[in-house]
């Protein structure tokens, strides 16, 4: 080895130089290989793992119960608040370093919950174009069967006209039908004419009183001479804009009137109002 200082060549293992008398530092020469420090070790959960004392979250909880409640029974009732709960619940969880469990709970219930609300969104848009044309449909039904009736009472009223000249009239509608327990098996009477049937041939259909058949409610009224020499038969909509939109009403004319079923009638027609009404096509 050579002498830092002076350049000298001295001895392996020299601590002073011989030649210029300065002190030598000897190289350290390592003993051994140094061994590999240890990994770090990292806490529990610091890879999502949840520690042996982590809790489990009360969101996670109650997301799997609304879940399931929502898959069976409650739709989207609980299925939201699972959807809500079980985000909250997992986001919570990552950020918790493994201080709390549950995880699988959460997404359980999320899974749950959207498959409810999956399911339910398509009924309810099915529903919604559905109600609207069915109630549509059953409003056009029930009008047409009202003008139906009103045209075959008017019908019934000029048979009885004919039938019974001293009556003139019938005075309402219990007067066209049959009489209580009978069903017009044979020839009617000027208190039973037996010339119509069905609902408004009830025996309690008579100058006071609504009868009721496919959403239209009926009433005959007829003047008070005797023969009778004129009626009024009104229809109107049991449930105004819901069972009907439109009014109806016919005289001894013989001509079937309307009018809109918005002004909410609640009384019969006089002859002389309806005759102001206009007449359908």
């Amino acid at each position: 080895m050579f002498c830092p200082n002076c350049g000298a060549n001295i001895a392996d293992g020299s601590t002073v130089c011989p030649q210029c008398g300065k002190p030598i530092n000897a190289p350290q020469v390592p003993s051994s290989a140094a061994a590999p420090a240890a990994p770090a070790a990292y806490p529990p959960g610091a890879y999502g793992q949840p520690r042996p004392d982590a809790k489990t979250d009360g969101k996670a909880t109650a997301s799997l119960v609304l879940g399931i409640l929502s898959f069976f029974c409650f739709s989207v009732l609980a299925g939201i608040p699972a959807i809500i709960l079980g985000h909250m619940s997992r986001g919570n969880i990552r950020k918790s370093m493994g201080r709390l469990k549950g995880d699988g709970m959460a997404l359980t219930g999320l899974i749950l919950g959207y498959l409810s609300v999956a399911f339910v969104i398509p009924v309810l848009i099915i529903a919604a174009i559905a109600i609207p044309n069915f109630i549509r449909a059953r409003i056009s039904a029930n009008e047409a069967s009202a003008r139906s009736e009103l045209r075959m009472v008017t019908t019934a009223e000029a048979q009885y006209q004919t039938s019974y000249p001293d009556a003139g009239y019938a005075p309402d509608l219990a007067t066209l039908g049959a009489p209580v327990g009978d069903t017009c098996t044979g020839d009617g009477t000027a208190e039973h004419a037996c010339l119509i049937g069905g609902p408004l041939a009830n025996t309690s259909c008579t100058g006071s009183q609504w009868c009721t058949k496919s959403g239209y409610r009926f009433m005959i009224q007829a003047d008070e001479q005797r023969p009778h020499q004129q009626y009024v038969i009104t229809a109107v909509p049991a449930e105004p804009n819901r069972t009907g939109t439109k009014n109806f009403c016919s005289t001894s004319e013989g001509t079937l009137r309307s009018e809109d079923a918005g002004v909410g009638r609640m009384t019969p027609y006089t002859a002389e109002e309806c005759a102001a009404l206009p007449a359908l096509e």
